[in-house]
């Protein structure tokens, strides 16, 4: 016969890590895509957790009906849903180019459903959100998010404690960067599409009869795919750079947190030696 606390140590030791992993596998980018079900999402999960489990360190015993169990269980969520949004940024971050790219170029009326989020996009946002999908894929960035989800459980143990505020901060502060990081993306297609503009202006001026922009507008659309497919090459180190940083943002914002904790539980024991002498 197996003893309470024996069942609690072996069903938390799955549960715990299966809810953060879980949490991740819903907000990550091309988990969390509406044409992804969501039974093949729990299974994914379910999957990692069998392997991850084993080289995990010690896990908390916590009865499953108590306040402790809640509070752990919603700082799951936050660490693994925190993962797998920053890695959303990235994707947004192309998305949001796409669409700075498309109004430019005269293409803001061309819309089309998107698979990821299931929502109307420009098909310039569209088609980079395929390239940065596919990039991912190509440079196994599904595979490094699995090991940041189990390098995860050594920088920040289940606990009581979750995500401090400096990593939160961490989080919204490189929100700002990714709309800078955006613009940069397509400022050489937005300034040649500017000089574009400027001459069909001046053309116009110089002989009115011309008439340019009666044809200005189909030659921007053609001359704006040209722009594209030229800068295409140069979107790969861009987004290796940006996934490189959004990694580092993750580890960055467990190992504050990790660091939050470690002096909470220190200050804890001083006061509590403080207390018995």
């Amino acid at each position: 016969m197996f003893t309470t606390a024996e069942i609690t140590a072996f069903v938390g030791a799955y549960i715990w890590p299966f809810i953060r992993i879980s949490a991740m596998m819903m907000t990550a980018p091309i988990y969390s895509a509406k044409s992804v079900p969501i039974r093949f999402r729990i299974a994914s999960a379910f999957a990692i957790t069998l392997v991850v489990v084993p080289i995990l360190p010690p896990l908390p015993l916590v009865d499953f009906i108590s306040g402790e169990a809640l509070l752990i269980a919603i700082h799951q969520v936050i660490i693994g849903a925190i993962m797998g949004f920053a890695l959303q940024l990235a994707f947004n971050l192309f998305v949001m180019s796409g669409h700075i790219l498309a109004m430019q170029a005269g293409l803001g009326f061309s819309m089309m459903n998107s698979p990821q989020d299931g929502i109307q996009v420009t098909v310039v946002g569209q088609l980079y959100l395929m390239l940065a999908t596919f990039l991912y894929l190509a440079l196994d960035g599904h595979l490094i998010l699995i090991r940041e989800i189990a390098n995860s459980f050594t920088l920040l143990p289940i606990n009581t404690n979750g995500i401090s505020t400096t990593g939160y901060w961490m989080l919204i502060s490189w929100g700002s960067q990714m709309f800078q990081s955006s613009v940069m993306m397509v400022l050489p297609a937005m300034t040649a599409l500017l000089m574009v503009n400027v001459s069909f202006g001046v053309m116009s001026k110089a002989s009115p009869q011309l008439n340019p922009f009666s044809v200005g507008f189909l030659i921007t659309i053609v001359l704006a795919f040209m722009i594209i497919y030229i800068t295409m090459p140069t979107l790969i180190p861009f987004f290796e750079r940006i996934m490189t940083q959004i990694f580092q943002l993750i580890q960055g914002i467990l190992e504050e947190s990790a660091i939050q904790q470690s002096v909470f539980n220190t200050i804890n024991f001083l006061n509590s030696k403080t207390g018995n002498c």
